[in-house]
């Protein structure tokens, strides 16, 4: 008989759930109750909760710490949108993360129908959710395509869903989705090159699939969204479009990787820059406003590793059912069944 047994103990995986908020109690009054209750639906993992507020708003503090004592509570040091998390990313110790804006409501088994796929497969970036409306009235968010014509880089919505199969997807949503805490640190967290907000999640994740880290959207890993709940509050709708379509052309300039793109894009810019304004008056002045950041975005172009994946084969992949890396997909619910 040996003296000494076999240990078949297995390390506890551990994720976080780290909720940005801007002077939101108003938000946390919803999301915050939904956290505990998924926390209680998701037994097997090492939970805590780590809310970061940008606007250093003492009775949301004083709120959380009242109603929610589990619940870590920093004030960031500036309001720098979803920019500043990264110092919180970096110091995690946990192996996941769930990025989490504040105008959020999590089903209770969000995190059974998404952690088992990060379990299953150590190559993905991360696990996108499925986004309903806040009165579950239909689908806002699905699985994220690439599509590229004449010079131009767009991602577009697949629309509805076919089956309940996860499905790789372009990128995750960048505050409603479940990371590799180590994944997301080597890409270095969001990069600030998309301030004040927008395409940062995009940028992540097509650079994420150019290294080969895939990611994936989980069809029954629900949660609610109350659209336009936190950023609509300190942007007017004109100005937030001139920026999102400024940073979706910072984007495919900087992580573009089909074949051809780049020239093609250079090439056709000097046109769009004298004839756009007959296209669309705010699509043509984010394109002027693009340029004095062009060049450092071309740079971290040049600077980022040969592409495991272009984009030509990136877009095969995407909207294709998802196999665990090695082997085919496990069934996501399993554990929520046998619990």
């Amino acid at each position: 008989m040996p003296i000494f047994a076999a240990s078949t103990r297995v390390r506890m995986k551990s994720c976080v759930f780290l909720i940005l908020t801007y002077k939101g109690q108003k938000h946390l009054e919803h999301l915050l109750p939904s956290v505990r209750a998924v926390a209680e639906r998701t037994p097997g993992y090492r939970l805590r909760t780590l809310v970061v507020d940008n606007g250093r708003h003492e009775p949301t503090r004083d709120y959380v710490r009242r109603n929610f004592p589990e619940v870590e509570y920093e004030f960031s040091p500036a309001n720098d949108y979803l920019f500043a998390l990264n110092p919180y990313l970096r110091a995690l110790p946990e192996d996941y993360v769930f990025v989490l804006n504040d105008d959020i409501r999590l089903h209770p088994d969000v995190l059974r129908e998404s952690l088992p796929l990060l379990d299953a497969d150590p190559s993905l970036l991360g696990v996108t959710c499925h986004i309903r409306d806040w009165d579950d009235g239909y689908t806002a968010a699905t699985v994220r395509k690439l599509g590229v014509r004449r010079g131009w880089l767009f991602s577009h919505w697949k629309g509805a869903i076919e089956d309940e199969r996860p499905r790789y997807t372009l990128y995750c949503g960048g505050g409603a989705a479940i990371f590799r805490t180590r994944k997301i640190n080597a890409l270095g967290g969001f990069d600030p090159l998309f301030r004040p907000a927008y395409c940062e999640d995009l940028d992540l994740g097509h650079k994420a699939w150019h290294r080969g880290w895939p990611s994936v959207f989980a069809p029954k890993a629900l949660l609610y969204h109350r659209e336009g709940g936190t950023i609509g509050e300190q942007f007017a709708r004109s100005e937030l479009s001139r920026k999102i379509y400024t940073n979706q052309i910072l984007w495919m300039a900087r992580d573009g990787r089909h074949p051809g793109f780049l020239a093609a894009f250079l090439l056709m810019l000097p046109y769009r820059l004298l004839t756009g304004w007959k296209v669309d008056r705010d699509a043509y002045a984010a394109l002027w406003r693009a340029l004095r950041r062009l060049p450092k975005a071309l740079w971290q172009r040049r600077r980022d590793p040969r592409p495991v994946l272009d984009d030509r084969a990136i877009m095969r992949l995407l909207d294709q059912p998802w196999q665990a890396e090695g082997g085919a997909a496990p069934e996501a619910s399993r554990s929520a069944a046998a619990g």
